[in-house]
C-alpha cells in the first residue's frame, strides 16, 4: 500500500514538473505568459487536495500531493523564473494569483446575497467555498512573501556556499517551503480541521520534493539551460525587483527591441546567439560574447525614473559604441550582452575596455558614477554552444565584480 502511495506521488512529480520545464523551455516560442497560465491553473487543485486528499505514509503520517507535488513545484518553477529571467518577471505570476483570488472572494461573497436557487441533486455549500477562497488568498500572500525571502537567500548562498549549487538551492527550497508549511498547515488545521499527523508527513513531503526538484533544476541549468552567475543582490534590492512600479517601456507595442534603451530585449538574445554560432561553425570565423554588469549606487523607490534615465543613457552609449553588425541585447533589468561576430578574443576585449570607458565618462560631473564589470568569451576557444559561451561569460564576469568596479576579464584581466 505505502510502496503504491509513494509511487503515485513520484509519478505526479515526474508530470507535473516535467510539463512545466517543457512549456518553460519553449517561451520564446509561445511566450512565457502560457507558462505563466499553467503555473496559475494548478492553484485551484493544489488547495482543493490540501482541504480533501492525503494519502497514508508509515508511522501513520500522511500528505497531500496539492503540497508535496504541486506548491513544492510551484515555489522551484518561480525560483528558476528568477533565475533564468529576474525578479521583475517572477513578480507577475505572484500578483496575478494574489489579485485573481481577491476577485474571486468578492465573487463568493456575491453568492451569499438573498437569491433564489434552482434546487439540483449536489447544491453549492457557499461557506466551504468562502473559507476554501480565504485559504487560497492567505496561500498567495504566504508565497510572495516566500518568493521574497527565497530569491534573497539564493543570491546569498549560491555566492558563498563553497559545498555546491544543488544543496544552495536545495537549502533555499527547504527553508521555504518549511515557512509555508508553517503557515499554511496552521490555517488549514484551524479552518477544516486537518489532523497534526497530516502536516508533519506533508513537511516531510516538501524536503524530498526540495531534494528532487532542486537536483532537476541544477541539471535543467546545467544541461538545457546556462545557470547565470548569482547576482549577489540583497533582501532590500530584491524587493526592488518584486515591488510594484511602471516597467521600463510599458504600454508600448511590443517588439524585439528594448522601448527604454532601445537594445534588443532579452528574448531575442538565445536566437540570435544560436543563429550566430550556427554561422561560425559554418565558416570557421570567431565570435566573442561580452556580458555586462552596470555597477553603481543603488536607487531608492523614489529614484526610479532617474535609474531608468541612467540606463537609458548606458544604453544608448553601448549601442554607439559598438561596431557595425555587433547585436546588443539587455538581457536583465542592469545586465546587457553584445555579441560580435568575427572577433577574435583579443578583439572582443578590446570592444569590451572602450565601452567600459565610454560608460564611465558618462558620469563625470553629473551626479553620481555607474561603470561596466565585463565577462567576455569567445567561440570556439571557450565554448561552441549558447549555454556554454555564457555560462564562460558568467564566469568570468563574476571574476570582473569580484576583483572590483570597472573591470574587464576575458582570458586575462583588462
Amino acid at each position: 500500500m505505502y510502496l503504491n502511495n509513494f509511487l503515485l506521488i513520484l509519478g505526479e512529480m515526474a508530470i507535473y514538473f516535467g510539463a512545466m520545464l517543457a512549456l518553460f523551455r519553449v517561451r520564446h516560442l509561445v511566450g512565457i505568459g502560457a507558462f505563466f497560465c499553467a503555473l496559475g491553473a494548478s492553484h485551484f487543485l493544489e488547495t482543493y487536495l490540501a482541504v480533501s486528499f492525503y494519502v497514508k505514509l508509515p508511522f501513520g503520517l500522511a500528505l497531500s500531493p496539492g503540497s508535496a507535488v504541486l506548491f513544492s513545484g510551484k515555489l522551484a518553477l518561480l525560483l528558476l523564473v528568477y533565475i533564468r529571467e529576474d525578479a521583475s518577471m517572477a513578480r507577475q505570476p505572484l500578483y496575478g494569483m494574489l489579485l485573481g483570488n481577491f476577485i474571486v472572494v468578492l465573487l463568493v461573497a456575491l453568492l451569499t446575497m438573498d437569491h433564489v436557487r434552482l434546487p439540483l441533486p449536489r447544491t453549492l455549500d457557499v461557506l466551504f467555498m468562502g473559507k476554501f477562497v480565504v485559504l487560497m488568498v492567505w496561500g498567495s500572500l504566504l508565497l510572495f512573501l516566500e518568493c521574497l525571502l527565497m530569491f534573497a537567500l539564493y543570491e546569498r548562498l549560491a555566492r558563498r556556499m563553497s559545498c555546491g549549487i544543488w544543496l544552495s538551492m536545495f537549502v533555499t527550497l527547504l527553508l521555504a517551503l518549511t515557512i509555508d508549511q508553517i503557515g499554511y498547515f496552521t490555517a488549514l488545521h484551524l479552518t477544516f480541521g486537518i489532523p497534526l499527523v497530516a502536516g508533519l508527513g506533508g513537511w516531510m513531503g516538501k524536503m524530498l520534493a526540495a531534494a528532487i526538484y532542486g537536483g532537476v533544476l541544477i541539471w535543467y541549468l546545467s544541461r538545457v539551460e546556462a545557470l547565470p552567475q548569482a547576482r549577489g543582490r540583497s533582501l532590500r534590492e530584491v524587493w526592488n525587483g518584486l515591488r510594484p512600479r511602471r516597467t521600463p517601456g510599458a504600454g508600448a507595442a511590443p517588439g524585439r527591441y528594448d522601448r527604454l534603451t532601445g537594445a534588443l530585449h532579452a528574448g531575442q538574445f538565445e536566437p540570435v546567439c544560436a543563429h550566430l554560432l550556427s554561422i561560425t561553425a559554418l565558416t570557421g570565423r570567431p565570435m566573442s560574447l561580452l556580458l555586462m554588469r552596470v555597477d553603481g549606487p543603488e536607487p531608492s523607490p523614489e529614484q526610479q525614473r532617474i535609474c531608468d534615465q541612467i540606463m537609458r543613457r548606458i544604453g544608448e552609449a553601448i549601442g554607439e559604441g559598438v561596431r557595425a553588425g555587433d547585436y546588443v541585447v539587455r538581457v536583465h533589468d542592469d545586465t546587457f550582452a553584445v555579441l560580435t561576430p568575427g572577433a577574435a578574443h583579443q578583439a572582443g576585449m578590446q570592444v569590451a575596455s572602450m565601452l567600459r570607458a565610454r560608460v564611465e565618462a558618462l558620469g563625470e560631473g553629473e551626479g553620481p558614477l555607474h561603470t561596466l564589470c565585463i565577462g567576455v568569451a569567445t567561440t570556439p576557444q571557450d565554448a561552441e554552444t549558447v549555454s556554454d559561451l555564457v555560462q564562460v561569460a558568467e564566469q568570468r564576469l563574476g571574476q570582473a565584480r569580484a576583483a572590483g568596479a570597472n573591470r574587464v576579464v576575458g582570458m586575462f584581466a583588462g
